[in-house]
């Protein structure tokens, strides 16, 4: 008997250890795999483009937000002020073009016209002072001085009536192609600068980036953000998931696309409807938090189960059991 005592408690103590072990592990009954992981849903970080001060802040945590919906808004009275800047610019620059493509005005012509005219009447003067001033210096009644001095002037004179007459040229020709090509790239440089102060404005309002709860609230109002830093944080609760972790033997019976009913304690004897979307191509090592100590120098496969979550009663974070359909 004190032999037979031993055994017996060897062997209960094994039965114990069995006993954990299996409660501990997934299980597969009846061509069902269970499992046991915590709901998922997929958060975004939402921020403004642009840096700036929180004028004001539109949501709360546990709000409800519609994609497109204005959560947050800057202090834009900069941004404003940029933007009529860019439009002063832009004017300008399409006054100038305009003008190149009407030409010069009657005005300018008839300016240019007379410019000629007088340019031209000097030159006659001049050249008939020359012409005397070389038949006096002929007949010795002059000294040379004085035909180089109307030589000089009748050569200022026919330069005058030359440029007067560039000058008319111009006028009635208009502008060149390049020139006018060259104002349309500034119109067109003002017109970029004038979509981007636009722009800039726009983004200081927030938009919701998608549908969802805000699930944390980063900044508060009054404070100044820089670009891309998270103000809010949004969860969509509508498509949650449960990741679970696979054995290796059991994972051939997983399939995309399986069915799948998810339970959790919060609402005990509810099932919502799952299906396996996602099977990990890569094994890793077992979680701490979802296996013994033995269990965990093993190798396992994550599978994502999404969930239907009509009422919202999934929340981040909450414990759930998995039942994946084999069959």
């Amino acid at each position: 008997m004190k032999k037979i005592a031993p055994v017996i408690v060897a062997v209960i103590i094994i039965g114990l250890i069995s006993f954990i072990i299996l409660r501990t592990r997934p299980t597969k009954e009846d061509g069902v795999i269970v499992l046991s992981g915590n709901v998922e849903v997929t958060e975004t970080d939402c921020g403004f483009k642009v840096p700036g001060r929180i004028e004001g802040l539109l949501s709360e945590e546990g709000d409800r937000v519609v994609k497109g919906s204005r959560v947050a808004v800057l202090d834009s009275a900069e941004l404003r002020d940029q933007v009529l800047q860019a439009k002063a610019v832009w004017h300008e620059a399409k006054a100038r073009l305009d003008d190149l493509r009407v030409g010069s005005r009657p005005q300018e012509l008839r300016q240019a016209g007379s410019s000629v005219s007088a340019a031209a009447a000097d030159l006659t003067k001049a050249s008939r002072d020359f012409e005397r001033a070389e038949m006096l210096y002929k007949n010795g009644a002059i000294p040379a001085q004085q035909l180089d001095a109307a030589r000089r002037a009748k050569e200022v004179a026919e330069a005058q009536r030359g440029k007067a007459a560039e000058a008319l040229s111009l006028a009635e020709e208009g502008a060149r192609k390049k020139e006018i090509a060259a104002s349309q790239s500034r119109v067109g440089q003002a017109e970029a600068g004038m979509k981007i102060a636009d722009e800039r404005l726009k983004e200081a309002d927030l938009l919701a980036p998608l549908s969802g709860v805000v699930l944390r609230k980063n900044r508060e109002a009054g404070e100044v953000v820089t670009a891309g830093a998270p103000v809010y944080t949004i969860g969509d609760l509508a498509h949650p998931w449960i990741r679970v972790y696979v054995k290796e033997e059991q994972l051939g019976m997983v399939k995309l696309g399986q069915k799948a009913e998810v339970t959790v304690d919060s609402h005990p004897g509810k099932i919502y409807p799952g299906r396996v979307t996602f099977i990990s191509s890569e094994a890793e090592f077992t979680p701490k938090n979802i296996q013994t100590r033995e269990e965990r120098v093993k190798l396992v496969f994550g599978v994502k189960v999404s969930v239907q979550n009509v009422e919202d009663e999934l929340k981040p974070g909450m414990p759930a059991d998995v039942r994946i359909m084999l069959r």
